[in-house]
């Protein structure tokens, strides 16, 4: 069965009949074809739409770069091969990460910069875990799959390439793989399209050594801080090779994720053989420790919220929207940032103090409380324990926290 693009968390807004309109929305509004300057054959937008929306990943390899400027608070004193700085780095830095993929059973991921790697590696029912910060690994034998996991892996829920069928089929690349992938920050895109999007192809570029057209999203809607989305989307097979999005009023992008190698031939079998360094101890996990390690979230009493489907539940239980399409905004409740940050240690600590340092006092209508704004969305916490965040300025917020959908 062939693996959808938009069998993934973001499937939920990109509907069979969303994407159908799209489609249709595009082709009456004129073909838009590639430039005169590339050897690629002419193609609408329409015609690209549909290639994203039914595509069959096929095993690669190659090298993925993730940039971002969103313009938060600089993080000074914090081990820069640190997890937590790492994980910064999405969203104020770079990284690179070199990427095999077979199937949804076998696939590697290594995390590289300057001092250090760190590897997640499928091969088969076994999953390894690798940091050369440390000279331990751990091993997860991951347990059989039912005809009903449709492709899940041990964390539960179907990843940045999904595990359910969805309305285009397909079972999905695995949901351990990092998300910080082409493929799934296309996803994303792809689920934000509706009739408040501006859909276009703007020419051909060479991404990877590869020819590709470029697919340009833009919201409608002038509140939105996303002024644009920029598709790289691979000549021959579909693939999205480059996934750039531009702030409103922006020459460069704020946010970049793209391969700058790639093959399509399919990864050598011992590409997937973990052979540990010499002195490394190999940690058994078995796989319900790993909901263990979880942070706490749901039942008053402490015990982990597990859902129906026996994965631990993790998304806060009271959440609601305001709006729709790019200026949507997420509201949720309970929100007791003491309490999130009371357990954070080193340059996890250090962040979030950073984060909470650069905060600044708000108040109106709604209430007061604090914001953090950047480049491509705002957060807006009130003291009343409500958390608003969207891709929308900050007085959009505002309006929203005195919405009726957003109440206590």
């Amino acid at each position: 069965m062939p693996n959808s693009l938009l069998s993934t968390p973001a499937r939920r807004w990109a509907t069979g009949a969303t994407v159908a309109t799209v489609v249709v929305g595009a082709a009456v509004a004129g073909p838009l074809i590639a430039g005169a300057d590339s050897d690629l054959p002419d193609r609408t937008a329409a015609e690209l739409l549909v290639g994203l929306a039914t595509i069959d990943v096929q095993p690669f390899a190659g090298t993925v770069v993730q940039s971002a400027d969103l313009g938060l608070p600089a993080l000074t004193g914090a081990d820069a091969t640190s997890l937590p700085t790492a994980a910064l780095s999405l969203l104020n830095g770079s990284s690179t990460a070199r990427i095999w993929y077979t199937d949804g059973d076998t696939y590697r991921f290594a995390l590289q910069d300057d001092q250090s790697e760190s590897d997640l590696l499928r091969n088969g029912q076994d999953l390894y875990f690798w940091s050369s910060e440390g000279s331990t690994a751990s091993h997860v034998v991951v347990p059989e799959e039912t005809p009903d996991d449709h492709g899940e892996g041990p964390f539960g829920g179907g990843g940045p390439f999904g595990g359910e069928g969805g309305p285009f089929g397909g079972e999905g690349l695995p949901e351990d793989m990092p998300s910080n992938l082409p493929t799934a920050a296309a996803s994303l895109a792809l689920g934000m399209i509706e009739p408040s999007t501006q859909v276009d192809v703007d020419g051909t570029a060479t991404v990877a050594g590869r020819s590709a057209y470029e697919l340009v999203l833009r919201p409608k809607d002038e509140q939105s801080l996303i002024g644009s989305i920029r598709l790289a989307v691979d000549g021959e097979n579909s693939m999205p090779l480059r996934v750039q999005i531009f702030a409103r009023d922006h020459s460069e992008p704020s946010f970049e994720v793209g391969f700058t190698s790639v093959s399509f031939d399919e990864p050598d079998a011992s590409t997937y053989d973990f052979t540990p360094p010499p002195g490394t101890t190999v940690e058994e996990v078995q796989p319900g420790d790993l909901e263990d390690a979880l942070p706490n979230h749901g039942t008053p009493d402490g015990t982990p919220d597990v859902g129906p489907d026996g994965h631990l539940d993790v998304a806060p239980s009271d959440v609601t929207t305001v709006g729709s399409g790019w200026t949507t905004v997420v509201v949720a409740r309970d929100v007791n940032l003491d309490e999130l940050t009371a357990g954070l240690e080193g340059d996890a600590a250090a962040i979030a103090d950073a984060f909470i340092a650069d905060l600044q006092d708000v108040s109106g209508a709604y209430g007061t409380g604090r914001a953090l704004t950047s480049d491509l969305f705002t957060v807006l916490l009130l003291d009343d324990g409500r958390l608003l965040a969207g891709a929308v300025p900050l007085e959009v917020l505002e309006q929203a926290a005195q919405d009726p959908a957003a109440a206590l």
